[in-house]
Parts: C-alpha cells; structure tokens; sequence
C-alpha cells in the first residue's frame, strides 16, 4: 500500500519529519553538548529489496536502532546509521576513535540507543500529533548487521505483503564536524495503520 502514496502525501509526511527532526536536534544539542541541526532532505517510499543500495556498499555493516510502535498505530520505526556516521558520533561521546563498528562497547551502544530512541521518537511524537492517535513506542533495541539483514527481519515481524517501505533521509550537521552525516529513518506500519493514518489526515484516496 505504501508504493500507492502521491507526492502531496509524501510531502506531508516529510513535513512530519521536519517537525520531529527539529525536536529531535533540541534533544541531541542538551544530550552531547555541542548544537545539532537536522534536516530531511528527502522522504520516499521504496521497495525493501532496494533499501541496501543507498549505500556505498549494499554488503555494508551499519547500526540500527529499531522500536515497534503498538496502541492506535502498530508497525516498525527504526533509525539505520552507516559506519561512517557511528565513527564520528562515538567519537564525540567517548573522545577514542573506533575502528570497527561490531566492536561497540556498553556505553557507546547504550548512547546509540538513546540516540535513536531520540530520533524515533520525535518521529512518532510528531505522527501522534497530527493525527491524535495514542503511539507507544518500545524500547530500542541495537542491532549491527548487514542492512539486509536488519531489514528481513524487521519485514518479517510487521508484515508478509508489504514490499515497501517509507525512507525519511536526514542530514545530521553537528558543531565542530565539518561534514555532514547522513542517518535514515525507516518508518513501516502495517497495512491497517497506515490506512488510518491516511484517513484521520484526510488524505485516503
């Protein structure tokens, strides 16, 4: 159902992502101590199997911060960073520079986590205040693994027909680092959701 949605659809939902990104970069500012400004560049729906080659690598190892959404919307939210931008951002958290991304000590996955629960969170924040429906996030869970496989198995937990997913890009510009650094949010509700989603911002065709 996902691949049904129009551009004036899409755009709404980008503009929900505006909004939960700049919440989200008041909360990562307090959070590392340095200002944090996010963007969405683009919002999109794609198919799963396609996911992997937004990266440089389709084999790339990347880390993942996944939460289910339960109550009124049922689905997944999931935050995927590339090991490029997790380099970067524990190095800020903890000063030492990490070679390998599978090698994550506890306080750096638990930022992390904090990190897209942030993220996630706004997201389903700002969802739940457009349309008024009560959204209740699990606790992330970490994940670091081929984007193949975090993807599987996310799939496989929401649904067996859905073959596409909606991809939010964010665009994460942090003081003192002179790139930017780019993170996807992965919203997938199930089929039931999304067509109340649509229908309670009046956009269900």
């Amino acid at each position: 159902m996902l691949e049904k949605l129009n551009d004036s659809q899409l755009d709404f939902l980008k503009e929900i992502g505006n909004i939960g990104s700049g919440n989200a970069a008041t909360a990562l500012s307090t959070m590392i101590g340095k200002k944090v400004d996010i963007s969405v560049p683009s919002t999109k729906v794609v198919p799963i199997s396609q996911i992997p080659f937004i990266f440089e690598n389709p084999e790339e190892i990347v880390c993942a911060i996944k939460m289910k959404m339960r109550e009124d919307v049922e689905g997944e939210i999931l935050l995927i960073l590339n090991s490029k931008t997790v380099k970067e951002i524990t190095k800020i958290l903890t000063g030492n520079s990490l070679e390998d991304i599978t090698s994550l000590d506890e306080f750096s996955s638990s930022m992390l986590k904090e990190i897209g629960n942030i993220m996630c969170g706004s997201y389903v924040t700002a969802l739940s205040g457009f349309t008024g429906f009560f959204i209740n996030p699990d606790p992330p869970e970490l994940a670091v693994d081929m984007i193949s496989a975090v993807l599987a198995e996310v799939s496989l937990s929401v649904s067996t027909t859905e073959d596409y997913i909606l991809l939010i890009e964010t665009s994460i510009k942090i003081e003192g680092i002179d790139k930017e650094l780019t993170g996807y949010l992965l919203l997938l509700p199930n089929e039931e959701s999304l067509e109340k989603i649509l229908k309670k911002l009046g956009m269900w065709n």
